[in-house]
């Protein structure tokens, strides 16, 4: 009798999480698409209308939008960014993604008074992301903006 309970009971708790796997493979076409090959489309498509990320202002917009309205201020900035993952690592609904973002600096940072220098910068953060129903819910990073804007001023000392 109890057998049977949980064999009745497991596929329930089974069914809501996807294995890990899958997960990985969802952020790594993400990077590929939307931080290599910009194709915003593809993160309409793969953000949650509900997508929130933690390191931005609290109350502000949630997304596929703001996502957008994000990386377009960055990209106004570093033109030329590119994302390159260095580790991926998925446990249940969250995936873990060390990466760096390299780049010329050709435009001003929002909120950063350094004047643009032209030279190639790079910055390297961490972005643990939460999945659900296929689709990315939110996301947190921490990045070194410490190491990116002593970078930045060093290259824009005469």
């Amino acid at each position: 009798m109890n057998y049977f309970l949980l064999t009745a009971v497991l596929p329930l708790f089974t069914v809501s999480f996807q294995p890990s796997s899958k997960n990985k493979e969802l952020l790594k076409r993400f990077y590929k698409e939307v931080y290599v090959d910009w194709d915003m489309e593809v993160a309409d498509e793969m953000l949650s209308p509900q997508f929130v990320s933690h390191d931005w202002p609290e109350g502000g917009q949630k997304g596929p939008r703001a996502f957008r309205d994000y990386y377009t201020a960055l990209r106004r900035a570093v033109p030329d960014a590119t994302y390159e993952v260095k580790d991926l690592l998925a446990d249940g609904d969250r995936v873990a993604v060390r990466w760096e973002m390299h780049g010329t600096h050709q435009g001003n940072f929002p909120g950063i008074d350094i004047d643009p220098t032209g030279q190639p910068i790079t910055l390297k953060g961490v972005a643990i992301y939460r999945i659900s129903n296929g689709s990315l819910l939110e996301r947190w990073v921490v990045s070194d903006l410490y190491g990116l804007l002593k970078e930045v001023r060093e290259l824009s000392r005469p």
